[in-house]
């Protein structure tokens, strides 16, 4: 299995995972011919899809939760939010239900590092944005040992963290320019907006709801709503803060395409100490690949490869099947240990993600 651009398929290629559009299944997994689906799922915004081919045959991408705990997280999320808005959440059944199910999924998998994007239409990144920063959220959680109890809040407060967004302009929200500075301000306003709508459903607590409020802080202070700097911030905010900036960086958005998982987690390490808690984007890199399963790369001696799977602890070596030279022509598969080849290094990741690669 490996993931590629919709404009880059073949005639060989055959559907790998099952493509939801608003929790509807409109191509399962086993599908061919799929070029002839390619303008309906350019017209629902979806860009990528997981495909089978000879070169990604037999390699599994793992996930920490199921696809069906992802759909069915998302269409709890959905009514939760329509419940939150006309003040109607009088308990969290459904959606703690649904917290249990994920939490269940992520305490059996919590060793393995993630490497699946999950594939959403444009107007479902909100819901499909919010499952996956909790995800990760989670994942870091479990690594710093949280309890039960706290996980669930942790959960509850990141499924909702942007809540406040449908209060906003949807033509100011998902405008694909650059937004002025009236407009950036404007939409600043949705951590105070969703922190007061939750502030009105007792079934949710404090703690959880800081979230909302929170999310955007930076630990030295140049974060909003307030402004406030690393000893004020809890550590919910400070893990919320590394999910979801590394969820929205390796998703496609209204106005900018994906980054590779290579070059989201350099952003992290930047910043890590200015913006985001070093010592938490030290855990959280532990539980992502870097160079994903099923990711076309490049290595430093030319040669052009599929990850087959990592090497634990070593996000940067992983084991590569390689199946083209330097000119990018096909040679007999083979397969390279990084960890066992360390004069050879990986120069590109993720070239399946370019259109100038056509593999």
């Amino acid at each position: 299995m490996r993931l590629v651009s919709t404009s880059m398929l073949r005639p060989d290629m055959i559907l790998a995972k099952s493509v939801y559009h608003r929790d509807c299944l409109i191509l399962k997994a086993g599908q061919k011919d799929l070029m002839r689906y390619i303008p309906n799922l350019h017209n629902m915004g979806i860009e990528y899809i997981y495909i089978e081919d000879d070169k990604s045959q037999g390699i599994k991408i793992p996930d920490v939760i199921s696809e069906e705990t992802r759909v069915k997280c998302k269409s709890v999320l959905r009514d939760t939010i329509e419940k939150v808005s006309s003040q109607e959440l009088d308990e969290a059944g459904e959606l703690g239900k649904t917290i249990n199910a994920i939490l269940d999924e992520i305490l059996y998998n919590k060793d393995v590092q993630i490497s699946l994007n999950d594939i959403c239409a444009t107007d479902d990144y909100t819901f499909s944005h919010s499952v996956s920063a909790t995800v990760y959220s989670l994942l870091l959680a479990t690594k710093l040992n949280y309890s039960r109890s706290m996980l669930e809040k942790l959960a509850i407060g990141t499924l909702l963290h942007d809540v406040g967004k449908v209060l906003l302009d949807k033509e100011i929200l998902f405008k694909q320019d650059e937004l002025t500075n009236e407009e950036y301000e404007y939409v600043k306003q949705h951590t105070v907006f969703g922190y007061e709508m939750l502030r009105k459903c007792v079934c949710i607590t404090e703690l959880s709801r800081i979230i909302a409020l929170s999310h955007h802080e930076r630990m030295d202070g140049s974060g909003y709503p307030k402004g406030v700097k690393a000893s004020e911030l809890h550590e919910f905010a400070r893990i919320v803060a590394i999910a979801d900036v590394y969820d929205a960086l390796t998703t496609d958005r209204c106005y900018r395409k994906k980054w590779s998982n290579e070059r989201a987690v350099n952003y992290l390490m930047k910043y890590a100490g200015t913006l985001f808690d070093t010592d938490l984007v030290r855990v959280f890199i532990q539980a992502v690949a870097i160079y994903p399963n099923g990711s076309i790369v490049r290595l430093s001696n030319g040669h052009y490869g599929v990850i087959k799977s990592q090497n634990k602890n070593m996000p940067r070596r992983p084991i590569v099947r390689i199946f083209a030279d330097e000119k990018q022509q096909d040679i007999d598969m083979y397969e390279i240990d990084l960890l066992e080849n360390l004069s050879i290094t990986i120069m590109e990741g993720e070239l399946e993600l370019n259109d100038d690669i056509s593999f």
